[in-house]
């Protein structure tokens, strides 16, 4: 394909995804709301506009870099949401499935020649990556240290987005909500202390170099798990 046959079935991709923007971020948040965080942190309302409000401008930043042919700006509007969403409330993995769902949205079009805009989310979704670091070693470790519960995973992608902003509050003030969400789902008293304790020992173990840094934001968080609503 030439460089201008490419740019045109980019734009054509493009202006087909802007024509279904509302049906694909629909589709996309009735899958990520059924997780009963969403509703639980920030309101059915608030999550509903804020959510829509976000996912049509998933979809537009994915249609300009179709059209200019170049995932870089996919990935840096990835990495700007990241610096911004994560001292909101929300973690990485958060974003991460933001994109996913908005993937599988698109996936369930049918359309032959959606591949181009798939990839480009899938470079979105690895820009969250951070550079390096005990940030960057807690998201490459984050599947020993979870060992496959999504709960985990979740307090796993908080705890790396605590370091890397070298602010302990965020998974802190995450367990501190958490602690009244636990028990409104109806989970036994003290469930959050026992996730933090398992946290704790998975990511010592698995991350010992980064013992001081992992520390720092543990030993936050342990404590935010011991205090009721």
């Amino acid at each position: 394909m030439t460089a201008s046959a490419t740019a045109a079935s980019g734009s054509a991709l493009a202006d087909r995804l802007l024509g279904v923007a509302d049906e694909l971020t629909e589709r996309a948040l009735a899958e990520q709301y059924r997780d009963p965080f969403w509703y639980q942190r920030y309101g059915e309302p608030r999550a509903t506009r804020h959510g829509r409000q976000d996912g049509n401008h998933h979809v537009s930043y994915l249609a300009e870099a179709l059209r200019a042919h170049d995932s870089v700006v996919m990935e840096r509007y990835a990495r700007w949401l990241q610096q911004l969403l994560t001292t909101r409330g929300m973690c990485t993995r958060h974003i991460a499935e933001c994109f996913d769902c908005l993937g599988r949205a698109i996936n369930e079009r049918g359309w032959a020649d959606a591949g181009p805009a798939l990839d480009v989310l899938a470079t979105a979704t690895a820009a969250l990556r951070y550079d390096g670091g005990p940030a960057r070693a807690v998201q490459d470790r984050a599947g020993a240290i979870s060992d496959g519960d999504p709960e985990l995973e979740t307090l796993t992608s908080y705890l790396a987005d605590a370091i890397a902003l070298s602010r302990p509050d965020v998974l802190a003030d995450h367990i501190a909500w958490y602690v009244g969400f636990l028990e409104r789902q109806g989970r036994p008293s003290g469930t959050a202390v026992v996730l933090i304790e398992r946290l704790r020992a998975a990511a010592l173990r698995e991350l010992p170099e980064h013992q001081a840094d992992l520390l720092l934001v543990l030993d936050a968080a342990g404590a935010a798990a011991r205090v009721r609503p």
